[in-house]
């Protein structure tokens, strides 16, 4: 078992990650907006109880390697419900945010997966913002203080918190660069 993230993944994810990897081992995580299921994976194979949910999780991926440590869901954040137990000792939302499409729903992304969580559980997200404008399409990326004041409403504080400039070019778009915050919120 390495606690060394494999590629794709960076510095900045595995820095986002490390109050999850220091909770013991059998903690219950929430993946909310987990793509392929990679770092959910990579999260259960760390110890941890995993589970990943993507609206858009690719059918294949879907129960795919399920185990006691491991399930992936095609689902969406806004139908998860608290259940009976305690919550999630920590949530990770990765590359969420800026699918959410308006402040509103932004805000109703963090209260979920609040709520979904422990009152002291982690909170690890990354998104981008809109301190770089896009010269494509125009997407929603929510601003910094939007998503940072909800948190604080929240009763969240950061544990840790950075930005990382990034150029890329993806699906035909031309290159472009995106201000992405990092950071982890608790109690």
């Amino acid at each position: 078992m390495s606690s060394t993230l494999p590629l794709p993944f960076n510095a900045h994810t595995h820095r986002a990650l490390e109050p999850v990897l220091a909770l013991p081992s059998g903690s219950e995580v929430l993946d909310a907006g987990c793509g392929n299921g990679a770092v959910a994976r990579w999260l259960a194979e760390q110890g941890h109880r995993v589970l990943g949910i993507d609206v858009e999780l690719p059918l294949r991926h879907a129960g795919s390697a399920e185990s006691d440590s491991l399930r992936l869901r095609r689902a969406d954040l806004f139908d998860l419900t608290a259940g009976t137990g305690p919550g999630f000792d920590a949530v990770v939302l990765f590359g969420v945010l800026h699918y959410a499409g308006s402040p509103e729903r932004v805000r109703q992304m963090l209260r979920v997966v609040d709520r979904l969580a422990r009152p002291e559980a982690p909170l690890a997200l990354n998104w981008i913002c809109d301190e770089i404008p896009l010269g494509y399409a125009q997407a929603y990326l929510p601003p910094r203080d939007l998503v940072l004041g909800t948190l604080r409403e929240l009763g969240r504080h950061p544990i840790d918190r950075w930005d990382r400039d990034v150029s890329h070019t993806h699906g035909g778009s031309p290159v472009h660069r995106h201000r992405i915050v990092y950071g982890v919120w608790s109690r």
